[in-house]
């Protein structure tokens, strides 16, 4: 078994509640990130189109009702009465290049919606990794840690020994477990098996 050198139990209990605080950080940056992702989505997908058949509903009412009123002008002139033409129809120039925007903005609201969702799939596929080193891995370590702490607190309230022939002091069988937990923990990220530790001569 390799052997670590540990020079202070207080530097591991801080390292075990920032690297507890930062797995909370990051899960709730994430939590954040996706209540905004559906949010956008909302927005996308329901209110912009909603918005924008309400605008063509009423600008095509506008573009109607210049129409008529250009129409009721071009009844009224007669050679004695000419009526002047030039302001109805800017009106409904404009009426009609407003109804064109609202349009053409409810297409690209359509267009936008499967390429929001192409998007938000590779980010949910790029984070996925840190999700899990969070939400996974994090605990774990910090349980690690913890028991690691407790074994080493339990080292120190072992007695040396008297020197009369009592043997060399062995470790309880608590700390045994928590070495064996950290060995396995060891395999299991670097997937390379550990040859088990000697036995002592008794």
């Amino acid at each position: 078994m390799s052997q670590a050198e540990v020079r202070s139990i207080d530097a591991l209990r801080d390292f075990r509640a920032a690297l507890a605080v930062y797995g909370d950080d990051v899960l709730a940056a994430l939590g954040a990130v996706d209540a905004e992702i559906r949010r956008t989505g909302q927005w996308l997908s329901q209110d912009r189109p909603y918005y924008w058949q309400e605008q063509i509903k009423r600008r095509r009412e506008r573009v109607a009702a210049i129409r008529a009123d250009l129409f009721r002008l071009k009844l009224q002139k007669t050679p004695e009465h000419h009526p002047s033409l030039a302001e109805p129809k800017e009106r409904l120039r404009l009426a009609e290049a407003a109804l064109q925007d609202a349009e053409k903005r409810l297409t690209l609201t359509r267009k936008w919606q499967p390429a929001l969702n192409q998007a938000v799939l590779e980010y949910h596929g790029a984070v996925q990794r840190l999700k899990d080193a969070a939400s996974i891995d994090v605990p774990r370590a910090t349980a690690l840690l913890t028991r690691i702490v407790e074994a080493l607190e339990a080292y120190l309230q072992v007695q040396p020994p008297d020197g009369r022939g009592a043997g060399e002091t062995r470790a309880t069988p608590a700390m045994e477990s928590i070495a064996r937990e950290a060995i396995d923990h060891d395999e299991d990220q670097k997937k390379e098996p550990i040859p088990p530790a000697p036995k002592e001569a008794p």
